[in-house]
């Protein structure tokens, strides 16, 4: 029996965190308060803070949706909805932007030079820049989409794989203590 619990969203959740991380991985060198206050405007471009957002709004209405699959019944609706908000404020908390955007232009600021920030910055200030930031919400939330449609099969697979090898590794031991 497949069990379904709110960690399948909070995975997809970390995957697009990793998105993001590879989308807004732009890095110098942090005694640079220049580079710094480039790279601080390059993530206010990017529109950093509200793909995080975003993130977070996408990952509780994912919770959200789970409502069937985990048969929440009418009298639970509220207590589960409060689950997934405390879940959500939580998530909010403990990786929102205020802890993230410091260490984030930390390694911005590690692995980029000067001209790759400059160019970053004039494509991001760029009118195909902001077309791209203004469409990558709904591009990160196929893409979630897609891997999700995608997980599912491998994840079915996978726990079939699981029970199989329990089960091998079970009557194995029962083999061994029965000698």
């Amino acid at each position: 029996m497949k069990r379904i619990t709110l960690l399948s969203p909070l995975n997809s959740l970390l995957s697009l965190l990793i998105v993001c991380g590879f989308l807004v991985n732009f890095s110098v060198s942090a005694d640079d308060s220049s580079r710094r206050q480039d790279v601080e405007q390059l993530l206010v471009d990017m529109k950093a803070d509200s793909l995080m957002d975003a993130a977070y709004t996408q990952a509780e209405q994912m919770m959200l949706q789970m409502r069937e699959q985990l048969k929440i019944q009418d009298s639970e609706s509220e207590m589960f909805t409060s689950f997934v908000n405390k879940n959500t404020q939580i998530m909010r908390e403990e990786m929102g932007w205020d802890k993230l955007k410091q260490p984030m232009v930390d390694i911005y600021v590690k692995h980029y030079t000067d001209r790759e920030i400059t160019d970053m910055l004039a494509f991001y200030q760029s009118e195909s820049g902001r077309s791209m930031v203004d469409k990558m919400p709904l591009v990160m939330q196929e893409s979630i989409m897609l891997t999700q449609a995608l997980a599912q099969p491998m994840m079915i697979r996978m726990q079939t794989l699981q029970l199989e090898f329990d089960k091998e590794l079970e009557e194995h031991r029962k083999q061994i203590a029965d000698q």
